[in-house]
């Protein structure tokens, strides 16, 4: 194993240990445990009861739970060094929460990032189904790619 493959394994084993933990973390800006995600509903957090289904759900599956949609989107936010804010719509006309951010529509396709995150969703999935078959390799033994195996961190993909 190459330098770069253990890097690469290192990354994503924190990735898996550290996603329950961010998932119980308490989440600000008035988006509640749905910060950043591809679904809708209103903001919200913290205990206020139960939370709506995610919705417009176009690349990740219809019937995944909130939890899991969170799981996913904190992984692209440490991928790409950003914020939820960077692909979903501040709610039209929400007032500021305690903590001086305005609530996050999540369903909303008004950001043209959000149309790149779906391509580029696509494209990682298309391509960790094909690398295995086309490798001759059982998917188990195939490492997969991830948002952070390009973009490092940085919103642009780093090339070097």
């Amino acid at each position: 194993m190459n330098k770069r493959s253990i890097v690469v394994w290192v990354v994503i084993l924190v990735i898996v240990l550290a996603l329950p933990l961010l998932a119980q973390a308490p989440q600000g800006g008035g988006q509640g445990a749905g910060r950043g995600q591809e679904r809708g509903g209103g903001g919200g957090g913290g205990n206020r009861g139960p939370q709506p289904p995610p919705t417009n759900l176009q690349v990740l599956p219809k019937d995944w739970t909130r939890q899991q949609v969170v799981q996913v989107m904190q992984a692209f936010t440490m991928g790409l060094g950003v914020q939820c804010n960077y692909c979903h719509a501040e709610q039209a006309g929400a007032q500021p929460g305690a903590n001086g951010q305005i609530p996050l529509d999540a369903a909303s396709d008004a950001k043209p990032a959000k149309k790149t995150a779906r391509v580029m969703m696509k494209m990682v999935g298309e391509i960790n189904t094909k690398l295995g078959s086309e490798l001759g390799k059982p998917a188990a033994d195939v490492v997969q790619v991830q948002c952070i195996t390009c973009h490092r961190g940085s919103a642009i993909p780093k090339t070097q």
